[in-house]
């Protein structure tokens, strides 16, 4: 007799089809390790302490409590702020799940319930997996523990999944670009000064206030303030003279124009006032560095 049941099939956003590592460590201060890349997912979680994560060529502190994904085939590393020691949770897998490239270019910051689910996961696969070198995790080499507890490997299999969903749901989440340092005039400075630096360079043929930068951020004026003093003191507007004047440098030497056509380019109010900040900047006039211009 034919029934009148409907049978839904299971949509599986998250397919995890092999383990590679699984570990937790403690770290020193000073841990630094060469770097790699590989192709398959790394999850890394910083437990205590923070670590210095580098991506590619860019830089990012992994804060406690903070969990973050390389995806395949991306040079990442690891290392110790010089510091503070280090607990670190790693995780690698295969996954060709097209959810996965929601975890690119991201820091999550872990609920109580998403913490509390990680422990789950690896005490469950810490009870049927173990590394054959434990005191050398980097080896990657993973053993499958016999006896083990019944279903222990489908059950870390599905708390993987059940936590990769939970994490998809996290809203507390901040760029990678955002905790990223970038060295300028040999200065290390995070992001949001290098976005303001990067407006004043590509105005500088310009003319612009602070609340221009602020708008352009979408920050109060304050709050731009206080960023660039992560660089520097003396105020953005002096900076913006400073790397004005650089330019009227250039400009100089190259002579095709004369003082008071530089200083209209550069939107200088006017040739004085121009002068009087090229003199700030180089103890010198505009004339008297022209003059000292080696021919």
């Amino acid at each position: 007799m034919k029934d009148n049941f409907t049978r839904i099939s299971f949509e599986k956003v998250f397919n995890i089809e092999k383990i590679i590592t699984l570990f937790y460590m403690e770290l020193s201060k000073n841990f630094n390790h060469e770097g790699e890349r590989h192709n398959f997912w790394e999850m890394v979680y910083i437990d205590k302490g923070e670590m210095i994560c580098t991506v590619e060529d860019n830089q990012f502190i992994l804060k406690s409590g903070e969990i973050v994904f390389h995806k395949p085939n991306e040079f990442h590393n690891l290392s110790g702020n010089r510091d503070t020691a280090s607990n670190v949770s790693i995780l690698t897998f295969e996954c060709k799940s097209r959810a996965m490239k929601h975890f690119e270019g991201k820091i999550f910051k872990l609920s109580s319930e998403e913490k509390s689910l990680l422990s789950e996961l690896f005490s469950e696969g810490l009870s049927c997996y173990r590394l054959e070198d434990e005191h050398n995790p980097l080896l990657q080499k993973l053993k499958k523990i016999a006896p083990s507890p019944f279903g222990s490997s489908q059950m870390t299999k599905n708390l993987l999944e059940v936590f990769l969903i939970k994490l998809s749901r996290n809203t507390d989440v901040i760029a990678k670009k955002n905790r990223q340092n970038f060295l300028i005039d040999d200065v290390d400075v995070p992001y949001d000064v290098k976005e303001i630096l990067d407006y004043l360079k590509s105005h500088i043929y310009g003319k612009i206030k602070i609340k221009d930068i602020a708008n352009h951020l979408d920050k109060s004026e304050s709050t731009v303030k206080q960023i660039f003093t992560k660089y520097r003191d003396g105020g953005i507007i002096k900076y913006y003279n400073e790397i004005k004047i650089k330019e009227a440098r250039k400009l100089i030497r190259e002579g095709k124009l004369n003082i008071t056509q530089i200083s209209d380019l550069l939107c200088f109010d006017n040739p004085h006032y121009f002068s009087k900040c090229f003199k700030t900047v180089m103890k010198m006039s505009p004339s008297q560095y022209k003059a000292s211009i080696m021919k």
